[in-house]
């Protein structure tokens, strides 16, 4: 849904870039952060006793669907889940 006028969105930008480097890197870790909360949290709601590592690879895959073919993205998922057992192991 795009229903913002552009007059709005020029205002977005004219705050947001009235705010000091630092203030807008600060507010983007921040978002970045929360969006992989609300991620992880999604994920443990339909799979509720997952392990950290297949948390993880969730993540990934989540994160990755579009940039990847469903074999690629399987092929590293489970590339990632041998390694980071093995990393576990350790």
């Amino acid at each position: 849904m795009n229903d913002t006028p552009k007059y709005i969105y020029k205002k977005q930008f004219e705050i947001l870039y009235s705010k000091p480097l630092k203030d807008r890197l600060k507010g983007l870790f921040e978002m970045t952060e929360l969006s992989r909360k609300i991620i992880q949290n999604r994920i443990r709601t339909k799979i509720p006793n997952i392990s950290e590592i297949d948390l993880k690879i969730e993540m990934f895959k989540t994160f990755y669907r579009y940039d990847f073919d469903k074999e690629t993205l399987e092929l590293i998922a489970e590339q990632m889940a041998c390694f980071l057992r093995k990393e576990n192991e350790t």
